[in-house]
């Protein structure tokens, strides 16, 4: 690389927004906010910017110094509209020109509202056969979700698709919220709970072009369509809320920001209350943090929406090749480069941690596409960013294409490794046409830690370079998946390469395949937390798996090569595609959760992880569990129904796992084996014992394996655990069956 380096004299000022000619406090407002506010500044006329003027809204959580009941008549003083309550926690529609008086008030704890999460599918679709744990005809009979909610934060739902119908023609979606309903006041949000509306309302208004949603919902819990396709939980109500995490402009009257995402869950979880059911909602989408921009009220508030029979589970990402961390150690000098991110390009977002003065210097890029060289050169010292007090050093230069600014401050954030200094700042709208930005530089007697924001400005190491050398994987769990109590799901891969509908073979997901059968997907993000914890909790197939796709996209044409499957439903062809992601991986989770709510309804997210602590399976048996590419394993959706009941104990003959190749089918309550193909052959005779739960054996048969049927009319009703013992380890193994009048 040619340089061309120029020193710079360094000028230090405020740069908060100022709305309705008052600043916004830094101290009380997420640094979203001050986004938000800062891109409001932009866009708005001057004239506008008044108190009192304007519609431009945005929802925020907001609390309280000393929360009271005039804590609304507060709120109210500010033109401010209290949407909802969690605990403490207020969800707000604040006016945009209020939030500098609003977070002067020293009654006002804390105003937060970052972006929303946006779905989590950057991952090309793999192949038609989906894994046999997401298959239904694998699942145990007695369990199908039958009394449980299965709740679908997402966006791009196609309620016309026959996987969300029941054998008798009815619309299994029994509610349904959209953020972007247009109400007569002027406000958005309305919810339909009659299924006649609901299919009427036939699909996501704002985002026909997106079949996230629909794809997501069929594999947690889709129904069979032509005896395929069968969802984790087949016969659960399904609960839906639709929002769109890609608008940029601001909406009349309110932005959508995480404070959607808080609201999405909270009524799903009070709907599925209402009707006395439990609940555990999938949430496929995720949102970069960083060291000290943390979600704090987002986090306290989807806690306290989690509890017994309230279960929340998120996808980790699909960020697992790429690097959000560096450590310099105690080397004098080490670097990274900042690449363009998913969230944009032009955009630093990144936090420094260090006990000692470090010198840091970033060097930005030429446009040229080749031969690039450093273009102009920025620098400060850790120590001088601490002598301001708490305010922000603000640092331009002008390069060819434009000019770079940088923010820098010193962070509350409290580590004990040293001081937190936060970076922010945006290059030249062109560099989106660029691979990498700028180089990043710390210079220093002593050790330093870089975390940026995955999203927006990931690192990466130069090639041949022994100082732009010292980033590595990890810390790329997104929120929410990366709280404690959220069980975070990673994805795991088996087949990356399929034949479309058109007889074409696609191969695009060979360069995230792994590095055997049944290990993790390379895009899978992994852990740990920024505050150490393992993550993620648990993986799930997640590469090539096949659902519903929404028969509303217009970008049909473009995703034709995805599609798998085509079947006719009340007179319209509807199709189905292959996809990859932790997106597809979070619902076989959130499916197999909603079986195990329905033997236990009390179970919480602690529960929850305990079973999978207890009964996963290691895809890779050379590490130790839990590790944070992992967690504590593949999820085994049978071996966390047998723990769950105890049945392993009270039944110590019983298998603990289902036969690989037979399969049980209960039809009127006359129970028979079917064999794979590929099974071996079998003796005469193969003996089947009955249990019930609590380890009585009440019937027990050796049967002709040419014909393997048993009639269990006489039993009463209730669920039994089934032992098929046949000689052969493919053919034994048990199953939960449930009999009813």
């Amino acid at each position: 690389m040619k340089k061309s380096v120029f020193s710079l004299t360094l000028s230090l000022m405020m740069v908060l927004p100022l709305l309705a000619g008052v600043k916004v406090n830094p101290r009380k407002v997420s640094r979203g906010v001050e986004r938000i506010c800062q891109r409001y500044q932009k866009s708005a006329p001057a004239s506008q910017q008044v108190a009192g003027y304007g519609k431009s809204r945005f929802l925020a959580l907001l609390t309280f110094t000393q929360p009271s009941p005039s804590s609304a008549v507060l709120v109210d003083e500010y033109g401010c509209t209290v949407v909802d309550s969690i605990g403490r926690i207020y969800v707000v529609s604040i006016p945009m020109v209020e939030v500098g008086r609003l977070s002067n008030d020293p009654r006002v704890e804390r105003i937060e509202a970052e972006p929303a999460p946006r779905p989590a599918m950057d991952v090309t679709p793999g192949q038609v056969n989906a894994s046999p744990v997401y298959v239904g005809t694998q699942l145990p009979q007695a369990y199908t979700g039958a009394g449980v909610v299965a709740g679908v934060f997402d966006t791009g739902f196609d309620f016309t698709h026959p996987s969300f119908y029941d054998e008798d023609g009815e619309l299994r979606v029994k509610y349904y919220y959209d953020f972007y309903w247009p109400n007569d006041d002027g406000t958005l949000g309305r919810a339909l709970e009659n299924t006649d509306e609901i299919a009427s309302y036939a699909h996501s208004q704002h985002t026909a072009e997106n079949t996230h949603a629909t794809h997501v919902m069929g594999i947690m819990a889709g129904s069979p369509v032509d005896g395929k396709y069968q969802g984790m939980a087949p016969e659960a109500d399904i609960y839906a809320a639709d929002f769109n995490s890609y608008r940029e402009e601001f909406a009349n009257p309110d932005e959508q920001t995480s404070a959607t995402a808080v609201l999405g869950f909270k009524y799903i979880f009070d709907k599925a209350e209402r009707e006395g059911k439990p609940c555990v909602i999938n949430f496929s989408s995720c949102e970069s943090i960083t060291l000290s921009r943390q979600r704090i009220l987002e986090g306290e508030a989807l806690q306290a929406l989690s509890g017994p029979g309230r279960i929340i589970v998120a996808a980790v990402g699909n960020d697992g090749e790429r690097s959000c961390y560096m450590e310099k150690g105690d080397a004098n000098r080490a670097g990274a480069a900042i690449i363009n991110g998913i969230g944009g390009g032009g955009l630093i977002d990144l936090d420094i941690v260090t006990p000692v003065n470090q010198q840091v210097r970033f060097d930005f890029l030429s446009i040229r596409l080749i031969d690039p060289h450093i273009e102009k050169t920025l620098i400060f010292n850790t120590d001088s960013i601490d002598s301001l007090e708490g305010d922000t050093c603000h640092l331009s230069v002008d390069v060819s294409a434009g000019q770079v600014q940088l923010n820098i401050y010193r962070s509350d954030y409290q580590d004990e490794r040293g001081r937190v200094y936060h970076v922010e700042g945006r290059m030249p709208d062109i560099t989106y046409l660029m691979l990498y930005g700028a180089l990043c530089l710390l210079t220093g007697n002593g050790p330093a830690w870089i975390y940026s924001d995955l999203f927006y400005s990931p690192l990466v190491n130069l090639q041949g370079s022994d100082v732009y050398s010292h980033t590595s994987l990890g810390y790329s769990v997104c929120w929410p998946a990366s709280l404690e109590g959220i069980v975070g799901v990673g994805a795991t891969g088996y087949k990356w390469s399929f034949t479309n509908i058109d007889g074409n073979l696609n191969s695009d997901m060979d360069i995230f395949k792994p590095e055997s059968k049944g290990r993790v997907a390379k895009f899978s993000s992994r852990g740990p937390t920024f505050d150490g914890r393992v993550k993620p909790d648990v993986v799930a197939p997640g590469m090539s798996i096949n659902a519903a796709y929404n028969s509303f996209s217009k970008n049909y044409d473009a995703e034709r090569k995805e599609i798998t499957d085509k079947v006719s439903f009340n007179g319209k062809d509807y199709y189905f595609f292959a996809q990859s992601g932790t997106s597809m991986a979070a619902p076989v989770v959130s499916g197999a959760v909603a079986l195990w709510l329905q033997a236990d309804p009390t179970l919480t997210a602690e529960r929850v992880i305990d079973i999978i602590a207890h009964t996963a399976t290691h895809p890779d048996p050379s590490m130790e569990y839990p590790n944070n590419i992992y967690g504590y394993g593949q999820i085994d959706v049978y071996g966390g129904l047998l723990y769950l009941l105890d049945v392993e104990h009270v039944i110590p003959l019983l298998s603990r796992h289902q036969p690989e190749q037979a399969r049980f089918l209960l039809s009127q309550r006359r129970l028979s084996v079917e064999w794979c193909a590929d099974a071996a052959d079998l003796q005469s005779a193969v003996s089947l014992a009955v249990y019930t739960t609590d380890g009585q054996q009440v019937a027990s048969y050796s049967i002709d394996s040419r014909h393997p049927e048993v009639d269990l009319s006489a039993l009463p009703r209730g669920v039994y655990a089934v032992q098929l013992s046949t000689g052969h380890e493919a053919t034994t193994g048990s199953t939960l069956i449930r009999l009813d009048d």
